[in-house]
């Protein structure tokens, strides 16, 4: 395995917990649980991309920027989407 392949699978890796919170979610909280399947989506695109821009550090910041406006983005929703459901307002 070579050294520009370990980030890549890292952050790959990484997005297994949002695999599994999607699963636990899927029964009582579908909307939720879409949007942790899409958060791991993202971050796997970012995994991607990083595996795509090698040892370009250019390329490298401009993955890690959109990765990280991606996910936070999506987090934000997840965390209306929580603040809904608590306020009364379910949605599904």
């Amino acid at each position: 395995m070579t050294d520009g392949l370990v980030l890549p699978l890292i952050v790959a890796a990484s997005s297994l917990p949002a695999l599994l919170a999607a699963r636990a979610f899927a029964a009582d909280r579908p909307r939720l649980a879409r949007l942790m399947r899409l958060v791991a989506v993202a971050i796997l695109a970012g995994a991607a991309g990083l595996a795509w821009a090698g040892d370009d550090r250019d390329r490298i910041v401009a993955v890690a920027v959109v990765l990280a406006l991606a996910v936070n983005g999506l987090g934000l929703a997840v965390l209306l989407d929580a603040l809904r459901a608590r306020a009364g307002g379910r949605r599904r």
